[in-house]
């Protein structure tokens, strides 16, 4: 009698240990896809899915609840930045325009000043306030051009573009913004033409933009450099722009295309903090890249701008 009891208590037993068994691994399947699912909704949180639980369990079916309201409130919250976001740029794009007028304006009736009546310091005084208001219509034309190319989807109109020769004419229209800095410019472009899947006339921005840099914030020399890139970095033209400099940290080395930095605020006072960043958007729309990195030559800090573009 004893022997049957054990019999069917070890019957029991082992039922009990398969059914706990098949209800464990169920339950890991169930946590395996749920992870799964969750994972593939992080990287995809505007197709507004949920978790789903296969198999039907109380404590995780609350678990997935929760996770579920959390998502649906991150969704919500990423809508409402996008919308402020939207509308932020909307009312910057409409001020900058708006002061574009009154300024053009004011430097159409400064310039009607007839000098000649005036006193030197009076001559002084227009100068100066000349001045002031050109570097006020460069910020604010800058401002609106970096708000537009934020806003803007549409990609720009890319084809064959010859960035060497571009470079040589980019370096011979600042020329005498870098003479006057006392700059040591030295180019190395080959011979023939370098071309690139590009937009011409966003890459004669970016390299106005990098040249207008360095010409205000290089110590004595400039380097410029056009060639195809290496077979292992894939089809690719590279440009290179490096300067000596002054002190820079890596910390500001990787802000500097952060709209409105300035690493030297004490020696930029006529920049805004535009340009770097203005280059960069209109890098990434042409499917490009720049990069920033500091150089030790010498014993010399050079700054050094790496651009990628796709090669035609």
């Amino acid at each position: 009698m004893a022997e049957i009891v054990l019999g069917v208590l070890l019957a029991v037993a082992l039922a009990a240990a398969a059914i706990l068994g098949a209800r464990y691994a169920l339950l890991k399947r169930s946590l395996r896809q749920a992870d799964r699912e969750l994972g593939e909704i992080v990287g995809h949180l505007e197709d507004n899915r949920i978790v789903r639980l296969p198999s039907p369990d109380a404590d995780l079916e609350a678990l997935l609840g929760t996770v579920n309201r959390a998502l649906a409130g991150i969704r919500g919250q990423a809508a409402a930045y996008a919308r402020h976001e939207a509308e932020l740029k909307a009312q910057i794009e409409h001020v900058s325009h708006d002061l574009r007028t009154p300024l053009t304006s004011i430097r159409g009736y400064l310039a009607l000043v007839d000098d000649a009546a005036l006193d030197a310091d009076a001559r002084e005084a227009l100068g100066t306030v000349r001045r002031k208001a050109a570097s006020l219509e460069r910020l604010v034309a800058r401002f609106y051009e970096l708000s537009r190319l934020q806003g803007e989807d549409a990609p720009l109109e890319l084809g064959p573009v010859d960035v060497g020769r571009m470079l040589r004419e980019s370096v011979a229209e600042q020329y005498r913004l870098l003479a006057d800095r006392g700059l040591d410019v030295r180019l190395d472009v080959p011979e023939h033409a370098v071309m690139a899947c590009a937009n011409g006339e966003a890459v004669e921005r970016v390299l106005a933009n990098l040249l207008h840099n360095a010409g205000k914030y290089a110590r004595t020399a400039l380097e410029a450099s056009a060639a195809e890139g290496a077979p292992a970095a894939g089809s690719c033209v590279v440009l290179v722009l490096a300067n000596d400099a002054d002190a820079l940290g890596e910390d500001a080395v990787a802000r500097l295309f952060q709209p409105f930095f300035m690493a030297d605020a004490s020696r930029a006072r006529e920049g805004s903090g535009l340009g770097l960043a203005i280059a960069r958007h209109l890098l990434e729309r042409m499917g490009g890249s720049i990069e920033a990195r500091l150089e030790d030559r010498d014993g010399a800090p050079w700054l050094v701008f790496r651009i990628a573009l796709p090669a035609a």
